[in-house]
């Protein structure tokens, strides 16, 4: 992934430090400020983060001593850097753009997700594909 501007680098430690961590239902947050990770996206079973040095790591929340682990699949890195990018827009500075010819996704409108919790099936989050897909 691409490596964020120093100015970028600086505002993602800010975002990490201020994320609430003092209740009992605020572990993962915890869990994120101690490895200096900014949560991008969750399902309830990963949580995709981002580390200052732009790499997105996935951990298993629900498997026991919540591993994190290097996100190895490119599409899963855009797809929770596009979330991420939702919630703290400053971030689309790391998204790298759509490959020519892709399209946008018709059944979520381009968004990368169908509600607030859910990512599209159709385009695994992205907002775009590279072939048309009918509903």
């Amino acid at each position: 992934m691409q490596q964020p501007s120093a100015k970028l680098a600086e505002q993602i430690l800010k975002w990490i430090q201020e994320l609430p961590s003092s209740a009992l239902s605020q572990w993962l947050y915890k869990v994120c400020k101690e490895h200096q990770m900014l949560p991008l996206h969750a399902t309830n079973i990963y949580l995709w983060t981002l580390k200052l040095d732009g790499q997105v790591y996935c951990m298993d929340h629900e498997a026991f001593g919540h591993p994190i682990e290097l996100e190895q699949d490119s599409l899963a890195c855009y797809a929770a850097l596009f979330h991420g990018a939702n919630t703290y827009p400053a971030l689309a500075e790391l998204l790298p753009p759509a490959p020519d010819g892709a399209l946008a996704c018709i059944n979520c409108d381009g968004k990368g997700w169908v509600d607030s919790t859910s990512s599209c099936f159709v385009c695994r989050g992205l907002g775009w594909h590279q072939n048309q897909i009918t509903r």
